[in-house]
């Protein structure tokens, strides 16, 4: 039996949280859409990755915190094959009923498909063909949404939690407390209906989230989180750059993953390396290859020619020169590939590119595997000096340089979080960066706390939103009667 701190807990509400005016609101809008009580209250946090971007898929660790952001589900069982859906966000949000019997996932991605996403993982994993369960749902969100700061994966935990209790509650199907390790592996599953190949970071950091400490999360060879205290002296800010971002509903995030399938592809054949298999890992080719992770990035200018270029067409030319004479700015086609790994196109298709959703012709292999590689090596550098010796200076400079990775090589940032991590840098932070996916949302400053005051004061003139957040706990579930 798995001890209690392995476990999701499940506890009556306490009076404060009870009483508090987001939760009356919420149980009082379930009660006006389904006539009943709620019988009890999913908590899903949102996250805030702090260093570590686009490395969970590549296979290394990441350095999140949950925030006090969440998701709360007001949940109740019903007697129909439907599940009900209200939103507190009326305006923004639809009611919608679904059919339990036949989850659909059409694009562009709706917010009520995350629900169904840790449903259907449920449902598929537990239930053994029992027949679909009911349930009606009141859901409020405080994470804003297409921000960077995981509102999707917080939606899919708590449709997991609360699918898990309704099954409890109405069959004894399945048992609670819920085991942690196992309901992250689920959800981290369970999101890819929704199309996007995400690594697992952030179904990890909200279940697995303990209050007052970040995680170093490490998902190879087996899913393990340790604590991490942040240093004292310092606050950390996250500010909004005005540009929403939804990573499911563009083929952006999906062609990174595949390009990093390729780099790794394309390095376990230049160095010729045993027990590779098509589609591994960069994490599977740098240890394979016995090279250390500080010294990759000099490997790869061994292994790809910096000077090399895709052909342009001559109208494009004007648009491409400062890419051209930018060493760093070459990509490959997909003959050149095919050529290298000894393939042909539609194992190329079929391995590589079948979860992208729109034609790519180039790719862009040695940039992505330095962005991984030094990324990586800035997640262990970050939480050493956290454990030694809290050199908040190297702290911020690490935060600087992943930035710089992510603008550059990875090219995943935005013009506008480009122009927010320069005004924070003006206002006192020691290190700023894009977090979440990219391609807008919102960056992570880390601020000295004597500055805090003037810093807070300046960025929210610059910036959509912009607050204060310590390490939160992870996901909760209240019974309320």
């Amino acid at each position: 039996m798995s001890m209690p701190s392995d476990t999701v807990p499940v506890i009556y509400i306490p009076d404060e949280l009870r009483q508090s005016d987001r939760v009356q609101r919420l149980v009082k809008h379930f009660e006006s859409k389904f006539g009943d009580k709620p019988v009890f209250l999913v908590r899903v946090p949102g996250r805030v990755n702090i260093i570590g971007e686009h490395i969970d898929y590549v296979g290394y660790p990441v350095f999140p915190m949950a925030l006090k952001q969440d998701i709360v589900m007001a949940v109740s069982v019903n007697t129909s094959p439907h599940i009900e859906l209200t939103n507190l966000d009326a305006d923004n949000y639809s009611d919608v009923t679904i059919d339990a019997t036949n989850l659909e996932f059409p694009q562009p991605p709706q917010w009520y498909h995350y629900f169904q996403c840790g449903y259907k993982g449920v449902v598929e994993r537990y239930c053994n063909g029992q027949p679909p369960l009911g349930l009606n749902v009141a859901v409020h969100g405080s994470i804003p949404p297409s921000s960077g700061l995981s509102s999707s994966s917080a939606m899919v935990c708590a449709s997991a939690f609360a699918t898990i209790i309704a099954f409890h509650q109405k069959t004894n199907l399945l048992s609670i407390p819920i085991d942690k390790l196992e309901i992250t592996q689920l959800c981290i599953k369970s999101e890819r209906y929704i199309g996007t190949d995400s690594g697992g970071m952030d179904q990890a950091i909200a279940i697995l989230a303990e209050e007052g400490s970040a995680k170093y999360i490490e998902f190879i060879p087996e899913l393990t989180a340790v604590n991490v205290r942040l240093p004292e002296g310092v606050d950390f800010y996250i500010s909004h750059c005005g540009v929403s971002m939804n990573k499911a509903a563009t083929a952006y995030y999906n062609t990174r993953v595949a390009e990093t399938r390729l780099a790794a592809a394309y390095i376990a054949k230049k160095l010729n390396i045993s027990g590779y298999r098509l589609g591994d890992q960069l994490w599977v080719v740098q240890q394979a290859s016995a090279i250390p992770l500080a010294l990759m990035g000099d490997k790869l200018k061994e292994i790809f020619d910096p000077n090399k270029h895709s052909a342009i067409p001559l109208a494009l030319m004007g648009d491409k020169l400062k890419e051209i004479f930018d060493p760093n700015k070459h990509s490959y086609n997909k003959a050149e590939i095919v050529s290298v790994l000894g393939i042909d196109n539609d194992e190329l298709e079929r391995t590589f590119l079948s979860r992208v959703s729109e034609p790519i012709d180039t790719f862009r292999l040695y940039q992505r595997a330095l962005h991984a590689y030094d990324e990586a090596y800035r997640v262990q550098e970050f939480r050493r000096v956290c454990e030694t010796s809290g050199d908040v200076d190297r702290l911020g400079q690490l935060m600087n340089e992943s930035h710089d990775s992510c603008r550059d090589l990875y090219e995943c940032s935005h013009p506008k979080l480009d122009q927010l991590v320069q005004h924070a840098l003006s206002y006192g932070a020691i290190g700023s960066r894009l977090t979440g996916a990219g391609w807008g949302g919102c960056i992570v400053s880390l601020v000295p706390a004597d500055k805090s005051p003037a810093f807070e004061a300046n960025m929210s003139r610059h910036s959509k939103f912009n607050c204060k957040s310590g390490p939160s706990g992870g996901a909760l579930i209240y019974k309320l009667f």
